[in-house]
């Protein structure tokens, strides 16, 4: 006999948000209704595991998007022993998209990661934050944002200079 499966958990809802389909990529999250600057608009959740694990996944992620497979991702640094693996159906906020101009940002709160606004957003908007992904890995992100701010891959804020002036360097040597 096969061994149960734990039944899965409720979709996190939020009244803040509602999905749809996105012009940034894919699926989407938007306001459903006005959100005040401030305001917790849902949590991202996912099954808790270790920095070694998710090194492991993050190398069958990179085989499997090699592949022609979903590249996305989904791991979110937590603290210094675990993350967040949020690749699971129960985790609305994965829907949200990366942009250039967030106006969201994750904040780590008591061991919670929640997608707090950073500004008042409208209804209709669409909920957005930074990915916030190091330098190094620039290549294997492309940003599809159209923010008029957007340097055409997601890199943390902080690093979008350096992104900038390689990608001078890249054209002048052509």
């Amino acid at each position: 006999m096969a061994p149960e499966k734990s039944p899965q958990p409720p979709a996190v809802t939020s009244e803040w948000v509602r999905r749809g389909r996105s012009k940034i990529h894919g699926g989407g999250l938007y306001a459903a209704k006005p959100i005040p600057a401030g305001t917790r608009v849902i949590e991202y959740v996912g099954e808790r595991i270790t920095k070694a694990k998710a090194q492991r996944r993050e190398a069958h992620r990179l085989v499997a998007r090699a592949d022609g497979q979903d590249g996305c991702v989904y791991v979110f640094e937590l603290n210094k022993r675990h993350d967040i693996d949020g690749d699971v159906k129960w985790n609305t906020a994965r829907l949200i998209n990366h942009s250039c101009e967030a106006n969201c940002e994750p904040e780590i709160i008591r061991s919670h990661i929640w997608i707090v606004a950073l500004r008042d957003i409208a209804a209709g908007e669409e909920i957005t934050y930074d990915y916030g992904f190091d330098f190094a890995d620039w290549k294997g992100h492309p940003c599809l944002c159209r923010s008029p701010k957007c340097v055409g891959y997601i890199v943390i804020r902080g690093q979008r200079w350096r992104l900038k002036k390689t990608l001078k360097a890249t054209r002048v040597k052509r």
